[in-house]
């Protein structure tokens, strides 16, 4: 069922409030879409961002978990099933997020990429680094963003000074 016009106006304008960093009027925007037209993808990704960006991660993980399920084939959502899931709850648990996604995306860098920093948070960089190695495999453009990432920290120490405990 697509959005009437109204009820797309509303949508556009979040979108536009939420672009300009103003979240409360963005989700005060989505309010007032017809109550049965709420739980549409596209306006439960908009809603997604809010949440996020106003860090109310156990909100994040219900739409997102949601938003997986209605459409298991976008990796997106689960990503951000996974970071709003370490989060509210742990990174143990977003971990297994990933790890059942792999499962039916093997070859989705960006679960791999993902899944290579919990590795490394966790504790476990030659596992990280078989996950980094494997992203890297499916997208080069991974590599870059590994230079910057503060998640991939521990490796970058582990890497030259060999292996050490952490966390």
């Amino acid at each position: 069922m697509p959005l009437e016009p109204d009820d797309q106006r509303h949508l556009t304008t979040a979108e536009g409030y939420l672009e300009l960093g103003m979240y409360l009027d963005a989700n005060q925007e989505l309010e007032r879409i017809e109550p049965d037209l709420r739980h549409l993808p596209e306006v439960l990704a908009v809603r997604l961002e809010i949440y996020s960006a106003l860090k109310k991660w156990e909100l994040m993980q219900i739409v997102a978990a949601k938003l997986a399920k209605e459409d298991p084939d976008e990796v997106h959502w689960i990503v951000s099933l996974a970071y709003a899931t370490r989060r509210a709850e742990s990174i143990e648990a977003a971990r297994e997020v990933l790890l059942q996604a792999l499962d039916h995306h093997p070859q989705a860098a960006i679960l791999h990429y993902n899944l290579a920093c919990y590795e490394c948070q966790l504790g476990d960089m030659e596992g990280a680094k078989m996950q980094l190695q494997a992203a890297f495999n499916f997208d080069k453009r991974f590599r870059q963003i590994a230079l910057e990432d503060e998640d991939l920290e521990p490796l970058w120490l582990y890497d030259a000074q060999g292996p050490k405990k952490f966390r």
